[in-house]
């Protein structure tokens, strides 16, 4: 796959969180729920990029490790990070 389609992956998740945030109030939170690559599914959708699947035409799966995480939730105030284990293995994200 081309660098370039794995940016405008990468690009699309970084602007729904950006989009999030500048619809807050002040002083508001904003809470997400992301699939980690821990999942038992990971992988087995269309690879589109770097941790990233299309479930079916036009319907994208983002998949995290801690340190994307980090990463894109970093900059609008990321300060915690639940792992919840249930059928999937997804991460609750405070920012």
């Amino acid at each position: 796959m081309p660098f370039a389609s794995r940016k405008l992956v990468k690009k699309e998740s970084q602007q729904l969180i950006l989009n999030c945030y500048e619809q807050l109030i002040e002083k508001g939170s904003m809470l997400f729920s992301a699939i980690t690559n821990e999942a038992p599914n990971f992988g087995m959708e269309k690879r589109i990029g770097k941790d990233c699947y299309e479930l079916h035409k036009g319907a994208k799966v983002f998949y995290y490790d801690k340190q994307s995480v980090k990463e894109e939730f970093g900059e609008v105030g990321l300060f915690e990070i639940i792992e919840i284990d249930e059928n999937q293995s997804f991460y609750f994200i405070m920012c």
